[in-house]
């Protein structure tokens, strides 16, 4: 039956939809139109009925809700334009039968478009390897029935929000930086380093980055106080902390607003790509802040810093299951390290990996190194080289290696260097992630299982010999990329881009207009 025949006799009728292929067409800003065959044939099953406009007057409280989430969208790191805000405004101004549809059509597809941005990677090639680890949005003629079916609509797209701890920070900390003043956008000049006790005509400058209140005498004398807020910034980004204003201090307090905002906007966005079902017990690794939390009943029950991956061998983020934990295990040398490092090691010294106790082996045959060119080995000939080292104080996996099973052969593993947790830096990894409490971390992973005991895997560790031990209930493991997170006290720390993804990303969404942030007195696109 044509769309013409549907809408005979109908209060909302409008000429505009006289036939399914128009059905879309008519709207303001049609060819932004998100999802024209969704629309039309959801629209069509419903025999044309409205989901948002109910009755002939001016008071929408359906329609009205909803253009306040619209409106609001940028405190999500979003922009409204995507979302017909204009052409919704100038729609519901006027209520006339002949504009109603129209105006529930263009809500409609408004909605589909936010939700789509809002539950999931809106591009594939925002993710640093593959998007198939992450959330996919929600489906847009399931959320369309969904909305149709339910009594409040508005409430339902309003709990699309995500609702972890750090998203909200991070919303409130966007919405305080883009009412900030301009000041705020341009960076601090210092000349030579300040140290406490000097002065300076960058200090008041400094004081009000840092939050703390002006001075009204001495205001360019560097004081204890703001000496405490340097030192507790320097703390948190792992530099020295002896209050001493230099470049690497003020590489941290010279971000400006604008920065900020992209750094936030870029953790946000990645934040939603995780989704909001967290299980019961499950671990946690942030790259840029090189820590580890392992968490059960919504606390934190193990905490640690590890060792990441380095710019050159980056650690990938993914989400996988932890099945178990492999004691005293031996160590496969992955094809990276067999290239770029052992090969020209090979070259120099035949007998540098066996000094090592590695062993060479090609299918079930060892081989002696000293009688190898290995400056004609090619690739082919690495792929069917095995580097193995058994168990040991030399191997550089210590004496656990948690199973978790991912393409990238990226394991959470002991190191035989724990020296270099105490490292400012740590950022050291061929890719894979170095923990520094291995057996906390096993215990934390083998402790729901029935036969498990402390004294048990410890007689296993020190039996010296290879034991897998799995976990009764796999237990989920999400390697993350935030680059600001909270610390100790529930206040965001802002870290370091150590991949530099935050810059790749913001300049995917600048590419696509996908943000835009509204200031005191302009509204720029940044």
């Amino acid at each position: 039956m044509p769309i013409a025949a549907l809408l005979v006799g109908a209060a909302l009728a409008s000429p505009v939809f006289s036939q399914p292929q128009a059905l879309t067409g008519g709207l303001p800003g049609a060819e932004r139109i998100y999802n024209k065959d969704v629309l039309t044939v959801h629209y069509m099953n419903r025999d044309m009925r409205p989901i948002w406009v109910r009755g002939s007057g001016s008071f929408q409280p359906r329609v009205a809700g909803i253009l306040n989430i619209l409106e609001e969208s940028w405190t999500h790191g979003l922009n409204p334009e995507r979302y017909h805000i204009e052409d919704i405004r100038k729609l519901a101004a006027d209520m006339g039968g002949d504009n109603q549809l129209e105006l529930d059509l263009l809500i409609s597809d408004a909605v589909v478009r936010y939700a789509h941005d809002l539950t999931g990677m809106r591009d594939a090639g925002m993710g640093d390897k593959a998007a198939k680890y992450w959330r996919e949005p929600v489906k847009s003629d399931a959320l369309l029935q969904d909305v149709s079916d339910v009594a409040d609509p508005v409430t339902l797209i309003r709990n699309l929000e995500p609702a972890h701890n750090l998203y909200g920070a991070l919303r409130k900390e966007l919405i305080e930086l883009a009412a900030q003043p301009e000041e705020h956008f341009k960076p601090i000049k210092i000349g030579k380093s300040i140290k406490p006790g000097k002065s300076s005509p960058a200090i008041p400058a400094i004081r009000e980055r840092l939050g703390l209140p002006a001075m009204e005498a001495n205001a360019e004398v560097y004081d204890e106080p703001l000496a405490v807020a340097v030192m507790k910034v320097q703390k948190d980004y792992g530099l020295d902390t002896n209050g001493v204003i230099d470049t690497n201090a003020m590489r941290i307090i010279n971000r400006t607003s604008e920065d900020k905002i992209w750094q936030i906007v870029a953790n946000m966005e990645r934040l939603r790509w995780i989704g909001e079902g967290r299980p019961e017990r499950y671990v946690i690794v942030n790259i840029p802040s090189a820590n580890l939390w392992a968490v059960e009943g919504g606390a934190v029950k193990l905490e640690m810093p590890v060792i990441v991956g380095k710019q050159a061998r980056p650690t990938y983020s993914f989400k996988t299951e932890i099945t178990g934990v492999r004691l005293n295990p031996n160590w496969s040398v992955p094809p990276t390290i067999k290239r770029e490092d052992f090969l020209p090691a090979l070259q120099a010294d035949p007998y540098s990996l066996t000094k090592r106790g590695i062993k060479l082996t090609v299918g079930r045959n060892e081989i002696d190194p000293g009688k190898v060119d290995w400056t004609k080995v090619t690739n082919k000939d690495l792929a069917v080289l095995r580097m193995t080292q058994p168990p040991g104080d030399q191997n550089p996996l210590g004496k656990v290696r948690v199973i978790m099973e991912n393409p990238y052969n990226i394991y959470l593993h002991d190191t035989n260097h724990r020296e270099l947790f105490e490292g400012k830096e740590r950022n050291l990894s061929s890719g894979c992630i170095r923990v520094s409490k291995p057996e906390e971390l096993a215990a934390f992973i083998l402790g729901e299982n029935k036969d498990y005991t402390i004294d048990g895997m410890n007689k296993m560790i020190n039996s010296g010999s290879m034991r897998d031990v799995l976990t009764d209930k796999g237990i989920p493991v999400y390697v993350t990329y935030q680059t600001v997170w909270l610390n100790a006290d529930g206040k965001l720390v802002y870290g370091q881009d150590v991949y530099g993804q935050d810059a790749k990303l913001a300049e995917i969404l600048k590419a696509a207009k996908a943000v835009k942030i509204p200031r005191p007195t302009t509204t720029p696109e940044i």
